[in-house]
């Protein structure tokens, strides 16, 4: 129990934080057009953070020893840091772009292409399916927000 400690007040943390943003999204009003309400997508996330928040909290209580990770077979792994912080670069560019009235299908889809030739390294077999899925996803959950839910997105 003294090993999980750490994991365990994670889980919890994460799962107050979740909670909080559940009972939150209850005080959100419905919008003119908005058939859903506003807070409906808010307690969908936030109801299955807690889910499997839970989920992890049991894997922690039932685990009898500590998972220990051992070194890959594969030696040509290397551990990227920096991709991360990469990622996290472009999220800020795609906020901003949003901010400057770039519509959501084309500021998402640029930030996924960008962000899966990232993770790719950039190799140009990689810039057609990274296309490819981008423009289906970006563009995808602007139809699906826009046209079947009735969400407004900037």
């Amino acid at each position: 129990m003294r090993k999980n400690f750490g994991s365990t007040c994670a889980i919890l943390a994460i799962m107050v934080a979740a909670a909080m943003i559940y009972w939150d999204s209850l005080g959100l009003r419905a919008g003119l057009y908005d058939p859903l309400g506003s807070g409906t997508m808010p307690r969908i996330v936030a109801s299955a953070i807690i889910v499997l928040s839970l989920v992890a909290l049991l894997q922690t209580f039932l685990a009898r020893t500590p998972v220990r990770v051992s070194e890959p077979e594969d030696t040509s792994f290397a551990p990227r840091p920096w991709l991360a912080v990469s990622i996290f670069g472009y999220l800020v560019i795609c906020v901003v772009l949003l901010h400057a009235r770039l519509p959501f299908g084309l500021s998402s889809t640029l930030f996924l292409f960008v962000s899966a030739l990232s993770i790719r390294r950039f190799e140009k077999s990689a810039i057609l399916p990274a296309a490819v899925c981008a423009v289906v996803v970006g563009y995808g959950l602007t139809y699906l927000f826009g046209a079947v839910f009735g969400v407004d997105l900037p």
